[in-house]
């Protein structure tokens, strides 16, 4: 008898600590309940946005190449082909940085900024103390707001920018591609003046470059001229197609 009532004990015991474990972990869910991964409506209507942007954007380019090939076939049937190409590898040249191009556009210039005299220093915050300067970044950075807001060529201190343009730091200075330039730093945008400086106001990029201790003078211009590339350009990956009978 006394064997059963532990047996009993030992059951209703076991089934006590499960049914307290399960109303552990009940709890602690409930106190520290997992984030849900919902975004708010705004968020989605942005995304939604720029999704019918890029849609828009797409649906453009499938224009433009249809027109293109279009003009190609007509071409062929009247015997006008030469012409065409031509037209098409004019437009390639300018997209591809080859030529000058002249327009409207804007003038972005990075110099020091007036700022008070500082305290003076103790010997050990005085050897620990850098110059804020302009870095290789913030020229890309200012680079491609200018481009995403429709720039549709840049120069930086008379040096063309392109898809293959490097720009890095090297030492104390700051190299596009293999050229050295120095301060004052002067971008040229060609494209809509108002669009350009909007652009780089809404992503703060007066703000950003005075925690650099620099000045950003923003010029709008009825007549800019954007040299063309001019530095040798190394083809590593493509290589001509050969026809019908080479070997």
């Amino acid at each position: 008898m006394i064997t059963k009532n532990r047996k009993i004990t030992f059951i209703l015991s076991l089934i006590s600590a499960i049914i307290g474990i399960m109303f552990a972990i009940q709890l602690k869910s409930n106190m520290n309940p997992v984030p849900n991964e919902s975004r708010s409506i705004a968020e989605l209507r942005s995304s939604l946005q720029k999704e019918l942007e890029k849609h828009k954007g797409l649906l453009a380019d499938i224009s433009k190449y249809n027109l293109l090939f279009y003009q190609y076939e007509s071409s062929l049937n009247e015997g006008d082909s030469v012409s065409v190409m031509k037209e098409e590898l004019a437009r390639a040249k300018r997209m591809a940085g080859m030529v000058g191009l002249e327009g409207e556009g804007t003038v972005v210039r990075i110099q020091d900024a007036v700022i008070p005299e500082p305290p003076p220093l103790s010997d050990l915050e005085e050897h620990s103390y850098i110059p804020n300067a302009v870095i290789d970044e913030d020229l890309r950075w200012l680079s491609n707001i200018l481009f995403a807001n429709g720039a549709k060529a840049i120069s930086i201190n008379g040096h063309r920018i392109i898809a293959t343009t490097a720009i890095r730091n090297v030492g104390e200075d700051i190299q596009i591609d293999t050229k050295t330039i120095r301060p004052p730093y002067e971008i040229k945008a060609l494209g809509d003046p108002d669009v350009l400086i909007s652009g780089l106001k809404l992503e703060g990029a007066e703000e950003n470059l005075k925690l650099a201790g620099k000045q950003l003078i923003i010029e709008k211009h009825d007549k800019l001229l954007i040299p063309a590339y001019t530095d040798a350009r190394v083809i590593r990956f493509m290589k001509p197609v050969k026809t019908k009978g080479e070997s």
